[in-house]
C-alpha cells in the first residue's frame, strides 16, 4: 500500500523485524472491518494485511490492527497464547437472553440463533476492547501524527457500536452485561477524545455502570502486554463470562 504514511509503515516494519517475516497487502472488498492483519502461521511466508478498498486513509486501522500483533510478538514465546471459546457461551447467553421473559413461539424459535450470534459478538468484544484500548492509548501517546485519523476512526467505531443497542428479535435483545465492553469503550473514547456524549446511549441501556467498572479495571491494571491475559480475565469475571473461553499456548 503505497499511500500509507511513513509512520504507519514504520509500525509494520517493527512487525517484520520482530517476526522475521514480511507483511503482504491484499485488497478485500468483502471485509466488514477496514483492515485486518493475519499472522503468519504454519509455515506461511508472510503476514497478510487485508484491507477494504476505500477512499479514506487507512493508516489508523492498519496501525490499530498491527498493535495486536506487536503486543504478541513483544512477549517471550512461552508467554504467547491464543484466545479460544470453550463452547459454553451460546447456552449461557441464551439463559441470559430469555430469563424472565414470556416468549412467543417465534421468539422461542429465534432464541438459539440470536444467542449464538450474541455469544460470538461478546467473546470477540471481550478480548478486542480490553486489549484494543491499550493499543489506542499507545497510538495516542506514541504516534500523535495519527491523531486526526485516530479520532475519525474511533468515532466511526463508536457509531457502529451504537447499532448493537437496536439489535433485537421481538423481546430478545443483547443482554445488558454483554454490553459492558462497548460501554467501557464509549467512556474510554470520550475520555481520550474529549467527547462526553459517547456514553449517553449506554447509560440509557443500563450498561454504563458496568462499563465504568471495566474501565476502572483497565486503569488499575499494568499496561504491558504481559498482563493482557490477566486483564481479559478480570473483565470476564466482572461481566460473568468466566469459563466461556480458554487460553491455548500459541503455535507459530
Amino acid at each position: 500500500m503505497k499511500n500509507l504514511r511513513p509512520e504507519t509503515l514504520g509500525i509494520l516494519q517493527r512487525i517484520e523485524t520482530l517476526s522475521g517475516r514480511p507483511v503482504e497487502f491484499k485488497p478485500d472488498a468483502t471485509l466488514t472491518l477496514r483492515a485486518t492483519l493475519q499472522l503468519a502461521r504454519n509455515g506461511a511466508p508472510a503476514h497478510v494485511l487485508r484491507y477494504r478498498p476505500v477512499n479514506e486513509p487507512l493508516d489508523y486501522w492498519v496501525a490499530y490492527q498491527a498493535g495486536y500483533l506487536l503486543r504478541l510478538l513483544e512477549l517471550p514465546p512461552s508467554e504467547r497464547f491464543d484466545f479460544a471459546g470453550t463452547g459454553s457461551a451460546p447456552a449461557r447467553v441464551e439463559e441470559l437472553l430469555t430469563a424472565g421473559l414470556k416468549l412467543t413461539e417465534a421468539e422461542q424459535s429465534a432464541a438459539p440463533r440470536f444467542a449464538e450470534a450474541a455469544a460470538h459478538w461478546a467473546m470477540m468484544n471481550l478480548r478486542s476492547f480490553a486489549i484494543g484500548m491499550r493499543i489506542d492509548q499507545w497510538l495516542a501517546d506514541k504516534h500523535p501524527e495519527l491523531h486526526l485519523l485516530q479520532r475519525q476512526g474511533m468515532d466511526a467505531l463508536q457509531q457502529e457500536n451504537l447499532q448493537l443497542l437496536s439489535q433485537r428479535v421481538g423481546k430478545l435483545a443483547i443482554p445488558v452485561p454483554l454490553l459492558g465492553p462497548v460501554a467501557a469503550y464509549a467512556l474510554f473514547a470520550g475520555r481520550l477524545l474529549g467527547k462526553t456524549t459517547y456514553a449517553i446511549p449506554f447509560r440509557a441501556a443500563g450498561a454504563l455502570d458496568l462499563g465504568a467498572e471495566l474501565l476502572s479495571i483497565l486503569d488499575k491494571w499494568p499496561a504491558g502486554a504481559a498482563h493482557d491475559r490477566e486483564l481479559v480475565d478480570a473483565w470476564a469475571a466482572a461481566i460473568g463470562m468466566t469459563g466461556w473461553y480458554t487460553w491455548i499456548p500459541y503455535k507459530p
